[in-house]
């Protein structure tokens, strides 16, 4: 479960992913365990307005992002990170450095 205030007077919360493919519809059987935790955690907040929305991540089957040269040298992929797009930013940015240097060195 992931909570963080949105603006002045909404209140995110967030704790599912699943493989869905190019999908935003969000089953309300997602939604109500969070809507439930939060009536548990936050008694006097009101879940009169709820608001679903779907964040559509790209991730790879084995949830290894891929960082990679394309076709072309001076093009450079850096995707897949799913919901693990913070934990693994700077891992992955030192991956794209070392490849973007080897591929200016050798131009």
């Amino acid at each position: 479960m992931v909570t963080s205030r949105l603006g002045k007077t909404r209140f995110r919360v967030a704790g599912t992913a699943e493989f869905n493919g190019y999908n935003r519809d969000i089953r309300a059987a997602r939604i109500s365990p969070l809507i439930a935790w939060c009536r548990a955690h936050f008694p006097g907040m009101s879940t009169r307005q709820c608001v679903p929305w779907a964040g559509l991540r790209p991730m790879m089957p084995d949830m290894l992002p891929r960082v990679a040269r394309g076709k072309n040298p001076r093009v450079l992929y850096n995707t897949g990170h799913g919901h693990l797009g913070w934990t693994l930013s700077a891992v992955t940015a030192d991956a794209v450095a070392a490849l973007a240097t080897a591929c200016s060195n050798a131009a």
